[in-house]
């Protein structure tokens, strides 16, 4: 194999490794459709997908309990809201610094507006949410 040849693999191989190590710029798509999702499995009252969305340290604070039991009680929660009609009016604002993220978004509930920051960090790969506050 030439050097030529060589050095161009090597080449592509870094560029591969940057642009993975980069997100390849979804990140900011990819922290708003969490915040997204995290509204639709509450409006769907959908424990198993919201659970999902959310980090392990979040729902052990949530619920007071640990490991599996935390995650059964967070679905447990979840799935028995009753129709709490909520959706994302609008995201004014998205930013990323390494695996967090800060998404703020206008819920809409109820007839009712208010904003709403969420607080994301990559776990398992996904932007899950942390914390949030109005």
């Amino acid at each position: 194999m030439s050097m030529t040849r060589i050095l161009g693999l090597v080449f592509c191989f870094l560029a591969m490794v940057a642009l993975g190590a980069c997100g390849g710029g979804n990140d900011k798509k990819d922290a708003e459709q969490t915040v997204r999702d995290i509204a639709s499995a509450t409006n769907d009252s959908d424990g198993d997908k919201f659970c999902g969305l959310v980090t392990k340290m979040f729902i052990e604070q949530t619920t007071g309990a640990k490991g599996d039991k935390a995650k059964d009680a967070c679905k447990k929660q979840i799935d028995s809201l009753k129709s709490p009609d909520l959706k994302v009016s609008k995201i004014t604002k998205t930013e990323i610094k390494g695996d967090k993220a800060t998404v703020t978004a206008v819920l809409k509930s109820s007839g009712r507006k208010r904003p709403q920051v969420f607080n994301l960090k990559k776990e398992d790969g996904d932007y899950k949410l942390a914390s949030a506050n109005q």
